[in-house]
């Protein structure tokens, strides 16, 4: 990334926040923003039929962050349509000139766990195979060994690739600390997480139970302690 602080901001809900974080290229801030229908599957696009319209108006140095519910092995007809929509959010960025963050979550099937890892590096290879060259990767925490065979396949499919970033589904910041402990190969350029971060205090706060003040200061607690297993994870190898 730019610098060492990235956001990524809804622009429905977040506008005047994502207002006031583009523009900070300059100072290091790195700045993301979704395209995804949230709980879409498959794979729709929030507020616009043509996402290739939609980009039109972003600012450049805003990176596309689409979320895709994916499984190698899902019905081939669920497959093809999440294929579909993603080729052609593929070449509206290349249009445009966007950099685009994939994010991928493997959801569970009956005889096989969420976010199994080899059905992660599976899947990207699938969207490498369909000619899909996203400069983020966006996975959920994995074992030593998986990211050490994704930046085997990414060295071999698109050395240009900036790297991959892990998301946080909600886990437990303990849990998440365990997962960076695993995240050492320099293919891994950090962490993108939300909920585990913001989500009880904000539930705290939407409930009159906490005000704002308590808010920011839970937040801030909970982001510094994964700052610090972030860090304490040990030298990239």
């Amino acid at each position: 990334m730019q610098g060492r602080l990235g956001v990524l901001i809804d622009g429905r809900f977040g506008s005047d926040a994502l207002c006031a974080a583009t523009g900070r290229a300059g100072g290091g801030w790195w700045v993301g923003r979704p395209v995804e229908l949230p709980g879409s599957r498959p794979l729709a696009f929030d507020g616009t039929r043509s996402i290739g319209t939609a980009l039109v108006s972003w600012p450049r140095e805003q990176v596309v962050k689409c979320l895709v519910h994916y499984h190698p092995d899902d019905e081939a007809e669920l497959r093809v349509a999440q294929e579909e929509r993603l080729a052609e959010l593929w070449e509206a960025t290349r249009a445009s000139g966007h950099e685009l963050l994939l994010e991928v979550i493997v959801p569970a099937l009956p005889d096989k766990p969420r976010n199994d890892d080899e059905a992660v590096l599976r899947a990207v290879k699938r969207f490498y195979n369909l000619g899909l060259k996203p400069e983020w990767w966006k996975l959920a925490p994995m074992a030593a060994a998986s990211w050490q065979a994704l930046a085997v396949l990414v060295a071999e499919r698109d050395p240009q690739c900036r790297g991959a970033v892990i998301l946080g589904l909600n886990q437990p910041l303990e849990a998440l600390a365990q997962g960076f402990a695993q995240a050492t190969h320099p293919i891994v350029k950090g962490f993108m997480v939300g909920r585990s971060i913001w989500g009880d205090a904000s539930r705290a706060w939407f409930n009159g139970e906490i005000n704002d003040a308590t808010l920011i200061t839970e937040v801030a607690e909970r982001f510094g302690r994964l700052v610090q297993a972030w860090r304490a994870r040990g030298e990239p190898r």
